[in-house]
C-alpha cells in the first residue's frame, strides 16, 4: 500500500521469551508490571495472555538496551481486553495502593 519493495525484513524482526514464564495464560511480576504501568500512564488495558506479556516483553528490551535510542519501535493492541477480568484477584495487589 505504501509503495516500498520491502516494507520488513527478517532483520526487523525479533524474537524474545524472557517474561513467558511460567507460561501460557499465567500471570507474572513483569507482566503484572506493564498492565499496570499502561493502563496508567497510557489508557491502555492489557491482558496476561498476549498484550500484557508483549509490553513487558517490549520493557525488558527496553531496560536492558537492547533497542537502540534512535529505534522506531510499533506495538501493536491486538485486543483481549476482556480477558483482564478473568485476572481480577490475581491483579489487584498491583493496582492497591
Amino acid at each position: 500500500m505504501l509503495g516500498l519493495e520491502e516494507a520488513v525484513t527478517d532483520r526487523d524482526i525479533r524474537l524474545f521469551d524472557g517474561v513467558l514464564a511460567p507460561g501460557y495464560g499465567q500471570l507474572n511480576p513483569a507482566t503484572a508490571d506493564a498492565i499496570v504501568l499502561a493502563a496508567r500512564c497510557e489508557g491502555l488495558f492489557l491482558d496476561p495472555v498476549y498484550t500484557g506479556k508483549a509490553m513487558a516483553g517490549l520493557m525488558a528490551l527496553a531496560a536492558n538496551r537492547t533497542l537502540s535510542a534512535d529505534s522506531n519501535v510499533l506495538f501493536l493492541h491486538t485486543g483481549g481486553t476482556p480477558a483482564i477480568f478473568a485476572y481480577g484477584p490475581q491483579l489487584q495487589h498491583w493496582v492497591e495502593p
